[in-house]
């Protein structure tokens, strides 16, 4: 009998001892738990990981831009989950509507995520290749410029071209050719804008490096003839040193293109797509979006621009303080990727 009540007391302290163990493993898991929740909206919990989500797609940010962006990203999820129990609450979440659009953004996901998956594929360039694309555009870095442009864009018909052209040739300042402009009734519009080169087209880039300041150019197009006026410039050439960076993103954004083509190409020559109903007579598919057409500066007020005296644009130094280096680099991370 005692034999028994020694075993039962001791079962009981085992027992007890394990179930204080697994209690402190509880909290501690709920503790853990309970860290990772940084917000609860009507009991709903927003997580650290969802903040850290959306801070890592903004890009590389300081440790003190981090600490604001968070604190932003989360008054955003906030609102967003605020917003979602409203829906939740009409039942918008059964709306036919709503549920195809769930499901294209599914869609749409998945198939950048294998987009994604495929691109981490892609070669850096070798150092040769950076040494050629750095000597063979020297517009863009041992002779780069920051332009600051006035611009007459004259909206007449490619038959009046010449007309326009013969009424301009002799005449060597920008606010007497709007003059002569308004004289014959030809429509314009004017811009001013300051441009570093990895800003502008290419073509035109290679053409306004052989303007010097005060220079004219004439650029027709489909539907106007586009008079360019290099007001000044400034050198701000940028070294090999500081250039890779912005060479290899482009290789890499060039790669990662041929990469997406060649498997596009691939995946439609093994798969059977037929066009049915109102698209039956579609033979193929091209989701080629054309390019963008967007203007060289921003346009002003014609009258105001035009009339202040060219002097006002002789000023290199002006130009360069227009446009500061953290400027330059971004735009020409953004412009070499472009090309």
């Amino acid at each position: 009998m005692r034999f028994i009540k020694q075993y039962l007391l001791l079962t009981l302290v085992v027992t007890t001892v394990l179930t204080s163990a697994c209690g402190k493993k509880d909290q501690s898991e709920e503790g853990k738990l309970e860290t990772q929740v940084v917000a609860k909206v009507n009991g709903d919990e927003i997580s650290i990981h969802q903040v850290n989500f959306q801070l890592a797609r903004m890009g590389q940010v300081s440790e003190a831009q981090s600490k604001q962006a968070s604190e932003q990203i989360l008054t955003r999820l906030v609102d967003q989950q605020l917003l979602k129990q409203q829906a939740l609450e009409a039942k918008l979440d059964r709306s036919p509507a709503i549920l195809q659009a769930l499901e294209s953004s599914k869609d749409e996901i998945l198939a950048q995520a294998y987009l994604d998956q495929l691109m981490t594929k892609a070669v850096k360039p070798t150092k040769d290749e950076i040494d050629t694309f750095y000597q063979e555009h020297t517009e863009l870095f041992a002779n780069r410029r920051i332009y600051r442009l006035q611009e007459l864009v004259i909206d007449v018909s490619k038959d009046k071209f010449s007309d326009v052209q013969d009424g301009i040739k002799d005449i060597k300042n920008i606010s007497e050719i709007a003059a002569w402009l308004k004289v014959k009734n030809y429509p314009f519009t004017a811009n001013s804008n300051v441009r570093a080169a990895e800003q502008l087209p290419l073509d035109m880039l290679k053409k306004l490096q052989s303007l010097k300041d005060g220079d004219f150019m004439l650029v027709p197009t489909e539907r106007s003839l586009n008079v360019l006026h290099l007001a000044a410039s400034q050198l701000t050439p940028i070294s090999r040193e500081n250039a890779t960076p912005f060479i290899e993103q482009y290789f890499l954004n060039q790669n990662k293109s041929k990469l997406a083509k060649k498997e596009m190409d691939l995946l439609k020559s093994k798969a059977k797509v037929e066009f049915v109903g109102a698209f039956s007579e579609m033979k193929k598919f091209d989701a080629t979006v054309p390019a963008s057409n967007a203007p060289v500066s921003k346009s002003v007020n014609a009258d105001k621009e035009l009339t202040k005296p060219d002097a006002g644009f002789k000023a290199a130094s002006k130009v360069d303080a227009a446009v500061n280096q953290s400027t330059h680099q971004k735009n020409i991370e953004k412009g070499i990727s472009g090309l």
